[in-house]
């Protein structure tokens, strides 16, 4: 890989030189005399190149990605966009209309989500505050750790090389996280961070004829050509140096100008003639994705909702696990119940007569040896996470696990793909035909379908035991009826241990309680694992609390809930004036609840887009599975189809993003704990009428808007009911039956 980098910076190098003799008369506008460049300019263009040359170098050296491995499994392509603003409207309409959605069509066979990073896009002119540049550079490096360090990138240049920051507009600490390069352009540094410096071979440079300059209004054309000579002077050699870096990645396309057209309330010069440049982004991208996943086939995705929930719910655990600080001594013990050993600190639980989960049915299996293991405890003591870390390590050691966490994600609280996911696991068969049989079988035959697969299982050897996790099994859609958990067997196998979690919900504890168990309850946090938990957070921000501020919060009642230590944790981290931290500390130790209502306050009156609270309640009341481009829409213009500006959006999920996990292959939002979501309904959402302005909205997007006919089948009915919609009701009623 080095040698790969040095022939690139060579390469540089070279062309440096060469071009540098070229730089003395600008290409300049047709009002203006072709003066001498200054040598101050030249001079200027000459150090940034050296400059980079330099990081070219660093960077090969540095590199920390590996190749991606295509695991066959639902993955999301993110494709970063990046241009100046003004001169590239008519190009950006046409991706978000035309390129992507058939990009999108092409990804979906092959179990891929396409989400076009275009943050520029619906913004009402270019913006210049580091908190712009810093959202729009943190995306990119998203793209980039998603792809191990190749990021799809697609970069459109015309005329204008972009508006150049002075030093004061960037924070140190900005410049030196992207290595900014002084006196280049915003978009400059977006295709040296996504793509220049690694030589990446996912970008895609799209260069517009300038021959489409003739025709471009005079009263327009300071929005398609720059004048001033630095910019000038630093596109003419930016051209220069991607034609020698990426000679089979830029791409020349022809268009036409024809007159103005009012969009979005404003006068835009009408580009026409844009179908070589769609050809050229499909076959690229279509290339790359390829090159990048090759193994991916055409598949029928319309009904592969386990598979999807299998993606969901490996990332869920992956990402959750790394989580997990104390608890040492509860992880320890459920690994060594995993291994077969019954810890005698194990509770034996108390029982109750048999009801939902049928003695008759589960008559195979009253004379098993092992009963679950029930992990119980208080909300938010983090059952979720010790049992994300405990699933995570099985798999590490070799154990074939089996997990699925209520919550995780859209469609999590299915208890139907639950026995869905179940009884695909335990036959080991994921093929399409399999999966359409499951589909197509009803509660009981799936229950009939896990009860033939676990007595199959009897004669397999207790030394390598199949592992069954279920977390928070309250949360399960079947929670409050009569067969709540009836495919839960009484006890199992020996190779086969079982762990469940749930909440004091008395159906589900119930329904638990009708046979023998172990159960685990999860005490206080020791002040011990406290300590650790809020030094060792502080600490990846360089940030800590004097004894007497780490004394205030592990004397609180509140510090025995890791939920409440990560909440104050995340305000610590972003609270800026220590001196009065102290103050702030004092306020926020009453509960958790109290807790996450002063985060919310806080978000909201700190919150610039006016979206926030917005979000946080269309979040809140959406029944079923709500992703990004769903919100993103609904935050808009539903009646004009006019989602909200990608970069508002970004701006509200930066400030959400320690509250919100976005889940699924297809960017799925929910919140990291259900106490948020309880919150809210009590502190913004007060009333009937708050409640159905909200329903009214969620209502209107997924009838007049959404593509989504599952969402529109199974979640359309609730909330037009909770909005008091009743005719509509009654008239999607009438459609759905036809």
């Amino acid at each position: 890989m080095y040698r790969r980098f040095k022939h690139g910076i060579d390469e540089v190098q070279d062309v440096v030189q060469r071009s540098l003799s070229n730089l003395s008369v600008v290409d300049l506008h047709p009002s203006q005399s072709a003066d001498k460049v200054d040598p101050e300019i030249l001079q200027t263009v000459q150090e940034c190149w050296e400059e980079i040359g330099s990081q070219c170098v660093e960077y090969g050296h540095q590199s920390r990605y590996s190749k991606v491995t295509d695991d066959g499994e639902w993955r999301t392509v993110r494709i970063f966009v990046s241009s100046t603003f003004t001169d590239f409207f008519c190009e950006r309409e046409v991706l978000v209309k035309k390129v992507f959605p058939e990009l999108r069509e092409w990804c979906h066979e092959r179990m891929l989500y396409v989400v076009d990073c275009d943050l520029r896009w619906g913004v009402p002119k270019d913006t210049t505050t580091s908190e712009t540049i810093a959202i729009c550079l943190e995306e990119l490096d998203r793209c980039i750790d998603e792809t191990h360090g190749e990021p799809f990138f697609l970069n459109m240049t015309g005329e204008r090389y972009g508006w150049i920051p002075a030093s004061d507009d960037l924070p140190e600490a900005l410049r030196k996280r992207f290595h900014w390069v002084p006196n280049t352009s915003i978009t400059f540094m977006e295709v040296l961070h996504g793509a220049y410096r690694m030589q990446n071979p996912n970008a895609l440079f799209m260069m517009r004829d300038s021959s489409i300059l003739k025709d471009i209004p005079e009263e327009q054309m300071s929005r398609y050509k720059d004048t001033d000579q630095l910019q000038v002077q630093h596109l003419k050699q930016l051209k220069t140096w991607l034609q020698s870096r990426f000679p089979e990645q830029m791409h020349e396309y022809s268009c036409n100008a024809e007159g103005t057209v009012k969009l979005h309330d404003k006068e835009m010069v009408n580009i026409t003639g844009l179908e070589d440049f769609c050809d050229q982004v499909l076959k690229f991208f279509k290339a790359a994705i390829t090159r990048t996943f090759p193994n991916r086939e055409c598949v029928q995705v319309q009904d592969s909702k386990v598979l999807i929930e299998n993606a969901s719910q490996k990332k869920f655990v992956e990402e959750l696990a790394g989580s997990m600080l104390g608890r040492k001594q509860e992880a320890e013990q459920i690994l060594s119940f995993l291994q077969g050993h019954n810890d005698q600190d194990l509770v034996a639980g108390k029982t109750s007569k048999p009801f939902s989960r049928d003695v008759e049915f589960w008559h195979d299996f009253t004379d098993c040896d092992n009963a679950l293991l029930r992990l119980s405890g208080e909300s938010g003591y983090g059952k979720t996470t010790l049992l994300a870390f405990i699933a995570h390590q099985a798999v590490r050691n070799g154990m074939d696990v089996f997990y699925h966490f209520c919550g995780s994600s859209g469609n999590s609280q299915n208890a139907s793909l639950l026995m869905q996911r179940l009884a695909a696991f335990l036959k080991q068969d994921h093929s399409t035909e399999y999966l359409e049989t499951l589909y197509q079988s009803d509660d009981g035959k799936l229950k009939d379908m896990i009860r033939q697969a676990l007595l199959a299982l009897k004669n397999k050897p207790a030394d390598k035991p199949i592992v069954l996790v279920f977390e928070a099994l309250n949360q399960l859609s079947s929670a409050d009826t009569l067969k709540h958990i009836s495919w839960l067997p009484p006890k199992f196998p020996a190779g086969v241990r079982c762990i469940v979690s749930s909440t004091e919900h008395p159906p589900t504890v119930s329904r638990i309680r009708e046979y023998a168990y172990y159960n685990m309850k999860l005490e206080a946090l020791k002040t011990s694992d406290a300590r650790d938990i809020i030094q060792l957070f502080l600490q990846k921000f360089n940030k800590r609390l004097d004894n007497d501020q780490l004394s205030l919060i592990l004397d609180s009642k509140c510090s025995e809930s890791p939920l409440w230590l990560y909440l104050i944790c995340e305000e610590l981290r972003i609270y800026g004036d220590f001196r009065s931290l102290t103050k702030h500390v004092q306020a926020v130790t009453t509960s958790t609840e109290g807790m996450i209502e002063a985060v919310l306050r806080r978000l909201i009156k700190e919150d610039d887009t006016n979206y926030m609270e917005k979000t946080l309640c269309l979040i809140t009341c959406c029944s079923g599975v709500i992703t990004v481009q769903d919100l993103q829409r609904m935050l808009g213009n539903i009646s004009k189809k006019e989602p909200l500006a990608p970069l508002l959006w970004a701006k509200v999920k930066r400030n959400l993003s320690s509250y919100l996990r976005v889940t699924n292959y297809n960017d799925q939002i929910t919140f990291v704990h259900v106490k948020i979501k309880n919150v809210i309904y009590d502190c913004l959402i007060k009333n009937q009428t708050e409640a159905k302005q909200w329903h009214t909205i969620l209502a209107d997007y997924i009838e007049y808007w959404c593509e989504n006919t599952t969402l529109r089948m199974e979640a359309l009915p609730h909330h037009l009911q909770q909005a008091g919609l009743r005719k509509r009701n009654v008239a999607v009623g009438t459609l759905l039956i036809r």
